[in-house]
């Protein structure tokens, strides 16, 4: 069983971290999202790379962006981690990062998408608690909602309930257990290294942009022929942004997952839309899929 690591609760004038651990940034996004995170009273730190890129797609070289994830590890100043875009490349770097110094001095760490990869890495490797939420680029057209659940994540001392109104139930039922989960496409590349936490037990979220529904087709099918979804204790489906309508999405999910007893709830406001609410991942939490209402049991931050 995983030992839970939480983070130091955030508060007004703390300095963080902003890197790219994947994709290169626009600079006009970064420089909005940082005003974003300077509105919340923190001050903010930017290194996201300058080095020659080896590839277009890349924030520099795979041994550059780790050094960076590093020195903010590592920098006893610097009291969170804050993505600056998704993208790829977070996977490239996973086998060179200081889990031990995170571990010892644990911070929080926030991002999603391509992130995927450094949060389940990170929970796997040390047991922190981390933060599926906005990435500093996304922050600069986030409604309002997203921006509070941020900062509630990351500073409040008591549990966190988070109520889906939208979200439509497909399998009601509740359970509890970890939430844990991300991009899809990212955690499937994960399945099978040493970066892949366990999931027995676990409220698995799921969100992802850009793929049609015969990708995710395909993806249910490889993690039910692992016999994956026989440990999961129940499912909640983000938003998958440009991909095919929702309802064919659904029934998709019904149809691959016919055989599991699991609660499922859909279309929770998590993923690459203007609201995009933050998790925590790796706390025990309560998921009533008819209610529509997630429930965590403890805080994610120590005071």
């Amino acid at each position: 069983m995983t030992t839970v690591i939480k983070p130091p609760r955030l508060r007004p004038g703390d300095r963080v971290g902003v890197l790219a651990p994947a994709s290169p940034c626009p600079v006009d996004e970064l420089e909005s999202g940082c005003l974003i995170l300077e509105k919340m009273g923190l001050e903010v730190v930017v290194d996201v790379g300058s080095e020659s890129l080896q590839a277009d797609y890349l924030a520099g070289s795979d041994e550059y962006r780790a050094s960076r994830f590093n020195q903010f590890v590592q920098d006893p100043e610097i009291r969170g981690l804050f993505c600056a875009r998704g993208g790829y490349g977070s996977l490239r770097i996973l086998s060179e990062l200081s889990y031990d110094r995170l571990r010892s001095t644990p911070k929080p760490l926030v991002g999603f998408s391509d992130i995927t990869a450094l949060l389940l890495a990170c929970y796997r490797q040390t047991g922190l608690v981390c933060f599926h939420g906005p990435t500093v680029s996304t922050l600069a057209t986030a409604d309002q909602n997203t921006v509070d659940s941020l900062w509630k994540a990351l500073s409040i001392t008591e549990p966190m309930q988070v109520h889906f109104p939208e979200a439509l139930c497909l399998k009601p039922g509740s359970c509890v257990g970890p939430v844990l989960g991300g991009n899809f496409t990212t955690l499937s590349h994960l399945l099978g290294t040493d970066f892949f936490p366990s999931f027995a037990g676990a409220i698995l979220l799921l969100e992802d942009r850009g793929e049609p529904t015969y990708r995710i087709d395909r993806m249910l099918t490889q993690l039910l022929h692992t016999g994956f979804f026989g440990d999961v204790a129940g499912l909640i489906m983000g938003d998958f942004s440009e991909s095919g309508p929702r309802d064919e999405l659904n029934e998709l999910v019904q149809e691959r997952l016919a055989s599991t007893s699991f609660p499922i709830l859909s279309g929770v406001p998590i993923g690459h839309e203007q609201q995009n609410l933050t998790l925590p991942l790796g706390l025990p939490a309560t998921l009533d899929a008819g209610a529509g209402t997630l429930t965590y049991h403890q805080a994610a931050t120590t005071p």
